[in-house]
């Protein structure tokens, strides 16, 4: 809470007027909960004079009756400032969260892909409830504490504001250590909500495998089982809450029994006015009842703070994101030294690879299924961090590149390419393309896209992931976009795969043709005739770089490399 009060005070966030006027309503707010209690006294012991003025007998009722409405409507106003500041808040953080997590799923590959929309979906309502329900709630409660103590201290005996003080002290006490507990079980609770928003968002994204592989009675028992999981770990929450709402109220009504006997003791022997036991009873009654619904609140706000506190782990961008990229030759050699990666245990990478891929070079990458070629593709763009060695280009060491600026140098395709569900023209025309949409379209027809003859229209949404179009499609309009990027170093893994072996060929032509010899194209291939055009072949064989040269050379010098495609005519 403290990091977001510093963060709603700070001038970043562009939410302090909305502060100020909160705070001032607020104040006003307090003001009136500690007069509206005198007043009433005022009016009581006006009543018990028979002789008392008409004139302040009206002040007196209009005063408790202002107080009383006027706290209502100012409560609601400040309602408003509230909602200004979570959602300036919400905006901070979604995208500063963002801008962490995306590049950090790029290269996890981890289950965050899930978790994360589940997490900012949340984060409005959780900032909600721990603004509104602690902040404005809790502060504001020991304020009014504190001017309702100081009156009662200058009108009453002062044993009262000991018990009184006592009283709201213990009930700090106990909610203190009961939320020490509580917090565990939030945790707990906030962890399981995820695990059945990334459970059930993993389903709805692969509906079709579900549906078609007659699996949608499986899924549907684990999400039942995590729906569980998340019940469970709720109702440990919810009796963690029973157990500290017991010592609360246990505490509160011992102090207020004490409070109202000796009180009603007092009126009895003449030594306290009702006016002054009306007032005592209602500083006591509106405080704890407030306090009372804190239970709830606590309840929320746990599972609430522990789902900001997920979503500040990723709202720190580095500080290396935020320096100034390195300078780079706009045409540099790609150099590898001694690189290895491992995903885990019993999951190889590739191992202490070292090649010098020359700038403006054509590179293919070949080698049987599960070899490392992908991996290897990905730690030559940067995507993956090699456990050892490192990679540079034009002597620069890539991990120093910043995520923003890494593309400007090199830019990799992965295996599966994912589209907006956006229009065609909007996907083909993705940054960093600088093309017109008549060169896009151009390319399109030229590579079959449609049927000859058949327009191609630019609006068509394509629906999630490009669902809508075949994975040629897919392909011919990525490959399209990458015709209008200029880049120094361009990575396909495996992005042809679904063309003939004609519009390949025609692909790849025409993007060395469209670079002049100023991009470096790397691509991982299955097909004979591009490791033949390629200036030279990188093979890849158990993680591990078993030769590189021309598809001459390796075919003379390297006999597991012969028998790849003596064995495999069919990716000829």
């Amino acid at each position: 809470m403290a990091q977001l009060t510093q963060l709603m005070l700070s001038a970043r966030l562009g939410a302090r007027r909305s502060l100020v006027e909160a705070f001032a309503l607020e104040v006003l707010v307090i003001v009136m909960g500690v007069a509206g209690p005198y007043a009433l006294k005022l009016l009581i012991d006006t009543l018990a004079r028979p002789s008392g003025s008409l004139l302040y007998l009206f002040v007196t009722v209009m005063l408790f009756v202002g107080c009383w409405a006027g706290a209502s409507i100012l409560e609601t106003a400040r309602l408003s400032c509230t909602a200004k500041m979570v959602d300036a808040l919400a905006r901070h953080f979604i995208l500063h969260a963002l801008a962490a997590a995306l590049p950090e799923i790029t290269a996890a590959r981890d289950s965050r892909s899930g978790r994360v929309p589940g997490m900012l979906e949340r984060l409005p309502y959780s900032l909600t409830l721990v603004v509104e329900g602690l902040i404005w709630r809790l502060g504001p409660v020991i304020l009014q504490a504190l001017a309702s103590l100081a009156v009662i201290a200058g009108l009453i005996r002062p044993r009262y504001v000991l018990i009184l003080a006592l009283t709201l002290l213990g009930f700090l006490a106990a909610t203190w250590l009961g939320a020490r507990r509580h917090r565990i079980h939030a945790d707990a609770t906030n962890v399981a909500a995820s695990h059945v928003s990334r459970t059930i968002g993993d389903v709805v994204r692969n509906a079709r495998r579900v549906v078609l592989n007659g699996a949608l009675e499986r899924e549907l028992l684990q999400t039942g089982a995590a729906l569980g999981a998340k019940r469970h770990a709720a109702a440990g929450m919810y009796r963690s809450l029973t157990l500290m709402a017991a010592l609360q109220f246990c505490v509160v009504g011992l102090g207020l029994m004490a409070l109202l006997l000796l009180a009603g003791l007092d009126v009895g022997k003449g030594r306290m006015s009702a006016g002054d036991f009306v007032l005592l009873q209602t500083y006591a009654f509106r405080l704890t009842v407030p306090l009372s619904s804190l239970g709830y609140i606590l309840a929320q706000a746990g599972v609430a703070v522990a789902n900001i506190r997920d979503v500040l782990t990723f709202a720190t961008v580095d500080e290396e994101d935020r320096a100034a990229p390195p300078s780079l030759a706009a045409s540099s050699d790609l150099v590898s030294e001694n690189v290895s990666f491992c995903y885990g245990p019993g999951m190889p990478g590739v191992a202490k690879i070292s090649l010098h891929v020359p700038a403006g070079s054509f590179v293919a990458i070949v080698g049987p299924n599960g070899s490392g070629k992908s991996t290897l593709a990905q730690l030559l763009a940067g995507v993956l961090e090699p456990s050892s060695g490192r990679i540079t280009m034009g002597g620069t060491d890539i991990a120093t590149i910043p995520w923003a600026d890494r593309h400007r140098h090199i830019l990799y395709t992965p295996q599966f390419i994912g589209l907006f569900n956006r229009s065609l023209r909007e996907n083909i025309l993705y940054p960093p393309a600088n093309q017109s949409i008549g060169d896009a379209e151009e390319l399109l027809h030229l590579w079959r896209f449609h049927e000859p003859g058949r327009p191609i229209d630019f609006e068509m949404e394509l629906g999630e992931q490009g669902e809508r179009l075949s994975g040629g499609q897919v392909q011919k309009l990525e490959l399209a976009r990458l015709a209008g990027v200029d880049v120094p170093v361009l990575i396909l893994d495996e992005s042809t795969s679904a063309l003939d072996p004609r519009s390949e060929a025609n692909a790849i032509t025409i993007l060395r043709r469209r670079a002049g010899g100023a991009t470096t194209l790397i691509m991982i291939t299955h097909r004979l005739a591009t490791a033949q055009d390629a200036d030279r072949v990188l093979f890849i064989e158990g993680g591990r770089l078993a030769g590189c040269g021309t598809h001459k050379d390796l075919m003379r010098r390297c006999a597991s490399y012969r028998a790849l495609w003596l064995t495999a005519p069919k990716c000829g």
